[in-house]
């Protein structure tokens, strides 16, 4: 496969040929508070699980998350399915997520029964199938596409890789956003994603790219939680925060919903190594009562309705814990006016 010939002279001059790199930290979207208006935009549905990088090289896989660990010990049916389907080496960013059977849609909860574990054997007995939708390429045959625009980038992306079964390649319109947004709301995925048509990908998190969220979620970091109560085991709340442009963690509440006993179980294995006599949290209001402490290194994902003036959350549910993002990342995320966001082109 070469690249087309109206493709490269779009390109011209930002093609850069090299090795395949080791490592492209990936792009990353701005939360907005809604989908921008006007031409010049990709919308793409926001899928419900995790980020990944494929490398593919000589015939061999690699996964790593967006936070550079290797996880294709957990993912062998997809790192086998790549083999096959990618023609050529090539670097491919995207998602995977395991589909809800009764939805449909995907599922985080689903995926957190499998996406800590590295073992093939447990990994099959959990019986939960993933699959990879795959949205963008950023190098491929000696070819360092990231300065190309994103549509010409989805051409290659498309061309390159043979799509069946648990490979995907994510369907995108370039209107219709408002009737998109809607209908991903009414069907309960999580929202879409608005990219510059024209934008060339950049590491880090960037205007270009925006999420729209149909309820609001994000990660947390884990501080602490409080003594079970009545016939639950375990904990009774985690308490969580984030961290401020000072570096100080935020506490942001008390999640006491969304756990099962599975989920209480392996909280308990996680947080246990990590018990400390003293709060993590910077100074402020912290919850009566009995509390242990632990050093701030879990993340989990949080939905929850809003934040109230106080600065904490309104019905908060835990959806699971996170791998693919440090605990030092974690801020509050504040949506931008899309008017704004579309006029900027920075964030870079």
């Amino acid at each position: 496969m070469s690249l087309s010939r109206d493709a490269l002279s779009r390109a011209r001059g930002r093609l850069r040929y090299r090795a395949q790199p080791g490592w492209i930290a990936p792009m990353l979207a701005t939360l907005t508070d809604r989908a921008p208006s006007g031409g010049g935009w990709v919308y793409e549905p926001k899928l419900d699980g995790v980020r990944v990088l494929a490398y593919v090289a000589g015939g061999s896989v690699r996964l790593f998350s967006r936070n550079r660990r290797q996880v294709e010990g957990g993912y062998p049916e997809l790192v086998e399915a790549l083999s096959l389907a990618v023609r050529g080496d090539a670097v491919l960013d995207g998602e995977i997520v395991a589909p809800d059977p009764a939805t449909g849609l995907s599922s985080f909860a689903r995926l957190q029964q499998r996406m800590h574990l590295r073992d093939t054997v447990r990994v099959t007995r959990t019986g939960v199938a993933v699959e990879l939708y795959l949205f963008d390429c950023l190098f491929y045959e000696g070819i360092d596409l990231t300065g190309m625009p994103l549509l010409d980038r989805k051409k290659v992306l498309r061309d390159v890789v043979w799509y069946d079964g648990k490979i995907h390649f994510t369907p995108y319109r370039t209107s219709g956003s408002a009737a998109m947004y809607r209908d991903a709301c009414a069907k309960g995925a999580e929202g879409i994603i608005a990219k510059r048509a024209d934008s060339t990908y950049v590491s880090g998190r960037s205007a270009d790219w925006l999420k729209i969220k149909c309820v609001l979620q994000q990660e947390f970091v884990i501080g602490g939680y409080t003594a079970p109560q009545g016939a639950r085991a375990h904990l009774g709340a985690l308490l969580v925060g984030y961290y401020d442009d000072e570096g100080a963690l935020r506490f942001a509440g008390k999640v006491g919903t969304g756990y099962d006993q599975d989920t209480l179980e392996l909280l308990r294995r996680r947080l246990s190594p990590l018990h400390r006599r003293t709060s993590p949290f910077a100074p402020g209001p912290v919850p009566a009562g009995e509390v242990q402490w632990v050093t701030p290194k879990l993340v989990t994902q949080i939905g929850f309705g809003e934040w109230t003036e106080a600065g904490l959350l309104r019905h908060p549910r835990y959806l699971g814990l996170r791998e693919d993002k440090t605990a030092r990342e974690v801020r509050r995320e504040q949506p931008k006016t899309t008017g704004s966001a579309a006029r900027r082109r920075g964030g870079r």
